[in-house]
C-alpha cells in the first residue's frame, strides 16, 4: 500500500501542506492519480461536509455520496474531469471541471444537468467478434456489435454526451472548427470558447495545435489539451 506526502500532492487537492505529513492517496480507478481528487478530500476540503477524514469516511461508508449516480463507499475513490458528485440528502449536485491556474475544481449544478456527462474519446479499436469499442477519458467503454455509418463517424478526440445513470449516448460532438471546447490541460487550463482553427498538418517533432476564441481573446494550445463540450454553446455548465 503506497503513501502520498502532502507536499507531493497535486495542487488541486487544496490541502494545507503543514497540517499533517500524509494525504489520502487515490485508489486505482477511472482517472490517473495526478488528474483526480480522492472522494474523502473532496468531502472534507472542498465541500466542507466534514471537519476530519474520519467524519468524511463515515459519511461515505453510510452510502450518502454518489459519483455519476453510483454509490461509492471508498474514501480514496478518484473523482476526475466531468464526474458528477451528488449528495441526495442535501439535494446538491456538483461537477468536476478544470479551473484556470488552480487545477480541478467543483461547480454546483442543477439536478437536471446532473443527468448529463461529457466524455472525450481517447481510444477507438476493434475487439473480439469484429465489434468496435470506444474508450472515454473516464474509463467508460462502449461496444458496438453493428458498425454502421454513425458509429464509424466517431473519431478519437471527439466527445460523447452521456445520460446518467443509464450511460447511454445522447449526442456526438465532433472535434471540428466552429464547435465549443474546454481546455483541460496545460497553462490555459480552464479556459473555454469556440474553436476557430485546427492545425494538424505539422511536421515532427511539432504537434497538432488548436486556437480558441475565449472571453479575453484568443488562446492556442495543443489539440490533445482540449475537450469538445458543445456546438453553438457548452452543453454543461463551465462556471
Amino acid at each position: 500500500m503506497g503513501h502520498l506526502k502532502r507536499y507531493a500532492a497535486p495542487r488541486h487537492f487544496r490541502i494545507p501542506v503543514k497540517a499533517a505529513k500524509f494525504a489520502v492517496k487515490p485508489s486505482p480507478g477511472p482517472h490517473p492519480a495526478k488528474e483526480c481528487i480522492p472522494l474523502g478530500i473532496l468531502l472534507r476540503d472542498h465541500l466542507k461536509y466534514a471537519e476530519t477524514m474520519v467524519e468524511a469516511r463515515k459519511i461515505i461508508k453510510e452510502r450518502k455520496v454518489l459519483v455519476d449516480w453510483r454509490v461509492i463507499t471508498d474514501h480514496k475513490f478518484p473523482v476526475g474531469l466531468m464526474d458528477v458528485v451528488s449528495i441526495p440528502e442535501a439535494g446538491e449536485h456538483f461537477r468536476i471541471i478544470p479551473t484556470y491556474r488552480k487545477g480541478l475544481g467543483l461547480i454546483k449544478i442543477q439536478e437536471d444537468e446532473a443527468t448529463l456527462k461529457i466524455g472525450k474519446i481517447i481510444r477507438k479499436m476493434h475487439v473480439n467478434g469484429g465489434h468496435l469499442q470506444l474508450t472515454l477519458h473516464d474509463g467508460n467503454n462502449f461496444r458496438f456489435k453493428e458498425v454502421g455509418a454513425d458509429v464509424l463517424s466517431y473519431k478519437t478526440g471527439d466527445s460523447l454526451v452521456i445520460s446518467l445513470p443509464e450511460r447511454k449516448i445522447v449526442k456526438h460532438l465532433k472535434l471540428s472548427e466552429g464547435n465549443y471546447a474546454l481546455v483541460i490541460k496545460g497553462p490555459e487550463e480552464g479556459k473555454h470558447g469556440r474553436i476557430i482553427e485546427i492545425k494538424k498538418d505539422v511536421t515532427y517533432p511539432a504537434k497538432p495545435m488548436v486556437t480558441l476564441d475565449v472571453k479575453d481573446g484568443k488562446v492556442t494550445t495543443l489539440l490533445s489539451y482540449i475537450m469538445v463540450v458543445g456546438e453553438d454553446a457548452p452543453m454543461v455548465s463551465l462556471a
